[in-house]
């Protein structure tokens, strides 16, 4: 079974990325964005949160140690899902405008 961020972010196209306080925020446009809390990577590296806008999203995958975000250009987000990379109570925040908000915790 896919995952909500899979059949909600597959296709789209980051339109705003940047750090806010402690953690990063992703905007897709169509209301969607993505709240990170925890330790996250960008490959290649270095890359910053900026370089993130105008990528497509190709494919998400979810296990419970970690979240990969693949972009169409092969670049990705890996985000720690481990208890030691929670820097508060949530790790990862969904807003879908119109839907309930859906939090990895």
């Amino acid at each position: 079974m896919e995952s909500i961020l899979h059949q909600t972010l597959e296709g789209r196209v980051v339109t705003e990325a940047e750090i806010v306080h402690d953690y990063v925020q992703l905007a897709f446009g169509d209301g969607i964005g993505v709240s990170i809390f925890n330790e996250m990577l960008i490959s290649p590296r270095p890359a910053s949160v900026g370089t993130l806008v105008g990528k497509i999203v190709a494919l998400v995958k979810e296990t419970e140690s970690r979240i990969e975000i693949n972009f169409a250009d092969g670049s990705r987000i890996d985000i720690d899902m481990r208890p030691i990379a929670y820097r508060g109570p949530e790790a990862l925040v969904l807003h879908r405008q119109g839907l309930p908000t859906v939090v990895w915790n």
